[in-house]
């Protein structure tokens, strides 16, 4: 039986992933909406728990790693599936990479042979959209969130490698959530990929790779997306890198 937390559980993606896992397997939801995630506890079971905070902020993200702390010594995998469509550059910035890096970092004494997972767009934006630090409308900001969680997962499976911890990341599919108007409208509810990922043992010693929607291999730019790049863009958001 695996220890997994799972943020943006208590809808859309997250939930999916959390349905599928949670039969034979530990799992923490993490969300910013209790009444969600007290529903999906009720409706998964007993091996469900779950922690609201938002992770946006400091003090959201010190309240979900303190209750993680309180609960296990050991986490298999964090799947990350928390996000938001922006309307403004900061609430980009905020929710969809910060949240991700600082939420992984506080938790990296709890690694050990571990695996990071990070939901991220479709293929083909990942591959096309070029790494602009600018985000002037919709469209822009959606392409700085899928590249920048791409160079993040480069950047993580670097700073994890010493525990045997490995980071991909991987598109879910068109699935039903409450994302945007379109995401609203969809009727799947299954994310079967994530399972795959979470559990296979094929994806063992497997790191900084992103997959699509049925699990395989998608081949990205190494010119593109690599470490050094990505402490080069990223040190623009996390003073760290910079040290």
């Amino acid at each position: 039986m695996k220890f997994i937390v799972i943020t943006g559980g208590g809808s859309g993606v997250g939930l999916a992933i959390a349905r599928d896992l949670s039969a034979h397997n530990q799992v923490i939801l993490v969300g910013r909406n209790e009444k969600k995630l007290q529903l999906a506890k009720e409706t998964l079971g007993d091996n469900v728990r779950y922690v609201a905070g938002n992770l946006a902020t400091i003090s959201g993200r010190e309240k979900v790693v303190d209750f993680i702390f309180k609960q296990t010594n050991h986490i298999d995998v964090l799947i990350h599936s928390a996000g938001i469509f922006p309307t403004n550059n900061q609430d980009n910035i905020n929710n969809n990479l910060l949240s991700h890096y600082y939420l992984t970092t506080s938790l990296q004494k709890l690694f050990d042979n571990s695996r990071v997972l990070i939901v991220t767009g479709n293929p083909q934006a990942i591959k096309m959209a070029p790494i602009c630090e600018l985000q002037l409308n919709d469209m822009m900001r959606a392409a700085w969130a899928v590249t920048h969680k791409t160079l993040l997962m480069h950047l993580l499976a670097d700073e994890l490698a010493a525990s045997q911890t490995t980071v991909n990341s991987f598109f879910p599919g068109d699935v039903k959530s409450d994302l945007m108007p379109y995401t609203q409208s969809l009727t799947n509810t299954t994310v079967p990929a994530g399972k795959l990922l979470a559990l296979d043992a094929k994806f063992e010693h497997v790191t900084a790779n992103f997959f699509d929607d049925n699990g395989q291999t998608v081949k990205l730019s190494a010119e593109k997306y690599n470490k050094s790049v990505a402490v080069m863009v990223l040190s623009n958001y996390i003073p760290e890198l910079k040290a």
